[in-house]
C-alpha cells in the first residue's frame, strides 16, 4: 500500500510538473476566425485549441513520462489548459510503468490545481488499481483530494471509501467515509495470532 501510494504520489507530481511544461513549452497562440459563409464556427469561443497532442518528459536521455490527448483548450485570460481524453504514462526508476487517464483534465495556472475528471483509472505494472470519477491536486499544499467514491486494489487487497486524502510530505492516505476494505491473507490456515477451536 505505500510503495502504490509512493507511485500515485509520483505520478500526481509528473502530471502537474508536465502540464506546466506542455503548456509554457508550447505557448498558446491566437487562431483566426474563419468566415464559414453563414455556418456557426465549430468552436465559438475563439479560444486556441489542439487536436491529437503527445508530451514526453526525458531527463538525461531517459523517458520519465508521457503525456497523451485527443484535444485541449488554453484560456489565457483564465491561464488555465483543459485536456480532453487524457493519458499520462510513467516510468519510475525502479523499471515497470504507471498510467492514470481521465475524460478530462484541467490545470490551474494562478492557483496551481491539477484535476482529473470523469473515470478517472490509475493502473501499475504490477496489477494495482485506483478507480474515481475526480481526483484534484494542490500543488502548494501537496495534497491529492476528492470526495468521490474511490477504490484501490492490488493483488491481495481491496479498499473502497468515500473521499479521500492524500498527504505527499507525510506519505499518507486518509480514507474519508464509508471505508469497506478486503485483504486476502497469504497461505493457509488462520491468520496469526488466531486460534482454531476443535469441533
Amino acid at each position: 500500500m505505500k510503495r502504490f501510494r509512493l507511485i500515485l504520489l509520483g505520478a500526481l507530481a509528473a502530471m502537474v510538473v508536465g502540464t506546466g511544461l506542455a503548456y509554457w513549452l508550447n505557448p498558446p497562440v491566437s487562431l483566426p476566425m474563419l468566415d464559414m459563409q453563414g455556418e456557426a464556427p465549430a468552436n465559438q469561443d475563439g479560444k486556441p485549441r489542439l487536436h491529437g497532442l503527445t508530451y514526453t518528459q526525458v531527463e538525461g536521455g531517459v523517458r520519465k513520462w508521457t503525456l497523451a490527448a485527443t484535444g485541449a483548450r488554453f484560456d489565457e485570460d483564465a491561464k488555465t489548459a483543459t485536456l480532453t481524453d487524457v493519458r499520462l504514462k510513467f516510468y519510475p526508476e525502479n523499471g515497470g510503468w504507471i498510467t492514470i487517464a481521465g475524460n478530462e483534465g484541467t490545470y490551474d495556472q494562478n492557483n496551481k490545481v491539477v484535476t482529473l475528471i470523469g473515470q478517472v483509472k490509475g493502473r501499475s505494472h504490477d496489477g494495482m488499481t485506483l478507480e474515481t470519477t475526480v481526483l484534484t491536486y494542490f500543488e502548494q499544499r501537496e495534497e491529492v483530494d476528492t470526495d468521490a467514491e474511490v477504490t484501490i486494489t492490488g493483488p491481495r487487497f481491496r479498499v473502497r471509501g468515500r473521499g479521500m486524502l492524500v498527504l505527499v510530505p507525510q506519505q499518507k492516505v486518509v480514507f474519508k467515509s464509508q471505508v469497506d476494505s478486503t485483504f486476502i491473507p497469504e497461505g493457509k490456515g488462520p491468520p496469526p495470532g488466531a486460534t482454531v477451536e476443535d469441533g
